[in-house]
């Protein structure tokens, strides 16, 4: 019978167990590591978010300023484009908007055509410079005539304003001023609105009740918005294509994810700028 060599036993259990905690502590360190590289690459992820972001804001800036040169260099707001693949310029049909949303028609404004994320910016406009309902472009006195570009015929008729010695077609009277709203124009949300943005919302949660024209970038996740994809209530709003427009805090509704940006533009604030162009206003 052969001798049984304790030493050579010993010496292999100890082996053994030796070569199993080596690889425990190796699982350990690579649980670490992963943790650590899913940390920095997070925070690789938030500042660049943060960069888009704050670029983006600076880029929105620049697109309003962009629409106030337009105005005092042409005398009126330019119409959406409202084509499926944008081409960066207004669509009229007889003088007259073609749709009261749609892309912003960045080449008439000398602008890039994308936002900070690569996707187009939304342009939506009173609701009653297009051709789908009343059309009251050719009326000074109303907010629409903010989009009347001079040319006859308008709407199948002689422009109005071609009359009176071509654009701007809108002046001092034009609405709204003062208490007075106009017709068609955009209404604006707050952050303090918690649930939904309508004609219900209350006058406290507006913060403006008379915009001519908003702009909208989508955020981060435009592509999917653009795409029809289901989004949380305030980017829904934004993208309803009716008159209520949500600058939204994304806390403020349970789950929801809200990363979009607006700008708009007033009647004060077109007739200021034509107040100090060498175009002037009656």
């Amino acid at each position: 019978m052969k001798e049984v060599d304790t030493c050579e036993i010993g010496s292999t259990y100890l082996k053994s167990t030796m070569r199993g905690f080596t690889l425990l502590e190796l699982t350990i360190g690579l649980v670490i590591l992963s943790f650590l590289a899913y940390s920095i690459l997070q925070g690789v992820q938030s500042t660049r978010d943060y960069n888009h972001y704050v670029d983006n804001k600076h880029y929105m800036a620049k697109v309003k300023k962009s629409l106030i040169t337009f105005v005092q260099s042409n005398g009126f707001l330019p119409c959406p484009d409202s084509d499926t693949t944008p081409d960066g310029v207004e669509n009229r049909t007889a003088g007259v908007c073609t749709s009261k949303s749609g892309f912003l028609p960045f080449q008439m404004l000398g602008l890039k055509s994308e936002d900070a994320w690569g996707n187009p910016l939304w342009y939506a406009i009173n609701e009653r410079a297009d051709v789908s309902g009343t059309v009251d472009i050719g009326l000074a006195a109303e907010s629409a005539a903010y989009f009347n570009n001079g040319v006859t015929p308008l709407n199948g008729t002689v422009n109005p304003c071609t009359a009176t010695g071509g654009t701007p077609c809108f002046n001092t009277l034009t609405k709204p001023f003062g208490v007075t709203t106009g017709s068609g124009n955009l209404t604006i949300c707050g952050e303090n609105t918690a649930t939904s943005c309508s004609s219900s919302t209350s006058d406290a949660n507006k913060i403006e009740l008379r915009a001519i024209a908003v702009v909208l970038s989508l955020g981060a996740n435009g592509a999917q918005t653009l795409a029809g994809t289901t989004l949380d209530t305030a980017e829904s709003e934004n993208f309803d294509n009716d008159r209520y427009f949500w600058v939204a805090s994304g806390s403020n509704v349970s789950g929801s994810f809200y990363d979009d940006q607006l700008i708009w533009l007033t009647g004060y604030d077109l007739k200021y700028a034509m107040l100090r162009s060498e175009r002037g206003l009656q």
